[in-house]
């Protein structure tokens, strides 16, 4: 009635020829500060507990863990995905992965250069041009960049802890 979109658990089936599972939620409120060590975890994550458990245990062909710093949502997805069942509790337990590993320092240095790769990842023209494009219409500055980039570099084992809390 209020023309705005409420949020609900809702659940799609849909025939295809391969199999994909998809999850996710807002963890984080609209216009609620989001830091820079989550693209540090959720690159983590997609090469590390979500690999190893949906990939090389459940037999999908890939899965990763986006994050949209925009609306705050963590979005999962598998594909070629044998296990649905197994691949949801999977994701249902990233929090606890993340609560219980013990990270240490060389892998979280990679986990920081990894993330820091995807921000300098190079662009074709078009991309530079779309991204310039996405940035100017979400207001997004320099000093905003700059600000993801030094979150990203200055990660800690304890985000770590505070992204699982989120989950």
């Amino acid at each position: 009635e209020s023309g705005l979109l409420v949020p609900i658990n809702e659940g799609l089936q849909v025939p295809t020829q391969v199999n994909y599972v998809a999850k996710c939620g807002a963890i984080y409120a609209p216009g609620e500060a989001v830091s820079g060590a989550t693209s540090v975890i959720t690159r983590y994550l997609g090469t590390s507990y979500l690999w190893d458990k949906v990939r090389v245990q459940g037999g999908a062909y890939g899965c990763s863990l986006g994050f949209s710093q925009v609306s705050g949502i963590a979005t999962y997805s598998s594909y070629r995905d044998p296990n649905v069942a197994k691949t949801l509790e999977a994701y249902d337990r990233t929090g606890e992965f993340l609560r219980n590993q013990r990270l240490s320092p060389a892998d979280l240095s990679k986990a920081i250069i990894g993330a820091t790769g995807d921000l300098d990842a190079p662009q074709s023209v078009y991309g530079k041009g779309s991204a310039a494009l996405r940035r100017h219409m979400l207001g997004v500055t320099r000093e905003d960049r700059q600000l993801w980039r030094d979150q990203v570099l200055g990660t800690t084992a304890e985000d770590f802890v505070e992204f699982a809390e989120r989950l």
